[in-house]
């Protein structure tokens, strides 16, 4: 074979390597984009999914009960609707939605008699998410109430329920709009006065940026008593739903009979 024949024969093989790499790059181009493109399927398994509260597009519901069944029910138009029954990892779940108020959190509670969510609780009001709590006054202080230690905290309000009757609501709104209104006028004014300037300057960073925030209710037989979670057959429904949302809100206003400041009836 001659030189001229042997620089071809190199030639036609470097092209064909080259085009064959150039070809398979395309390939996973395309092949990536298309499934990167085409949307993920929604596993059975919910009881492993992290609870994603980015975009607080929540309808979910938690069931307390001795069977074990995960499944997710899609309902239009394009919502998951996750039920996920098992006790160990609904306690979880519940008390995870509850840790991710940011500004606010009204509860209105039969009782409440679990001390891992009179923690939770606490810990959020050191966050200065503004807690309000409203309780039957019969079952307030009844052992084993965790009334009297959340009432140690100046920064979480309770308050019995000052009607005559039974007030047997189990709810709880998580940053609801008019709550988070509230805080707000509260905030400013306080900052007009300069009552807690020197306590801003050396504890509490305010943010930036305001972020909006979607309020969702927790509503269902549950009390937030261990006795409910670990025994009974109780059923919450999650949804950020704003029409359910602020009927909640308007129920908690109507219980809650805290004399507001002059500056807040006339704002």
């Amino acid at each position: 074979m001659d030189w001229k024949n042997a620089k071809m024969l190199l030639v036609s093989t470097a092209t064909i390597v080259v085009a064959s790499q150039v070809a398979k790059k395309v390939y996973k181009y395309f092949f990536n984009s298309k499934a990167s493109r085409t949307p993920e399927t929604n596993s059975d398994d919910t009881c492993n999914e992290v609870l994603s509260l980015k975009n607080r597009e929540i309808n979910d519901v938690i069931l307390f009960s001795d069977d074990v069944i995960r499944h997710t029910i899609r309902v239009p138009p394009n919502k998951d609707l996750t039920i996920c029954e098992s006790r160990e990892l609904n306690c979880f779940k519940l008390i995870k939605y509850i840790k991710s108020a940011r500004e606010t959190l009204d509860v209105c509670m039969y009782l409440i008699t679990s001390s891992e969510i009179a923690e939770q609780i606490i810990r959020l009001g050191q966050k200065h998410v503004i807690v309000r709590i409203v309780v039957d006054s019969d079952m307030a202080y009844s052992p084993p109430s965790q009334i009297k230690k959340l009432k140690e905290y100046s920064f979480i309000q309770v308050q019995t329920n000052k009607k005559s009757i039974l007030m047997h609501h189990k709810f709880c709104i998580v940053d609801g709009p008019k709550a988070i209104r509230r805080k707000n006028i509260l905030k400013a004014h306080a900052e007009k006065l300069n009552v807690h300037a020197q306590f801003t300057k050396t504890h509490y960073k305010p943010p930036t940026k305001n972020k909006l925030v979607r309020g969702f209710v927790m509503s269902g037989s549950l009390n937030w008593s261990t006795q409910a979670m670990v025994s009974n057959h109780e059923s919450v429904i999650v949804t950020s739903n704003q029409n359910i949302v602020g009927k909640f809100e308007k129920e908690f206003e109507s219980l809650w009979v805290e004399n507001e400041p002059a500056f807040m009836t006339t704002s």
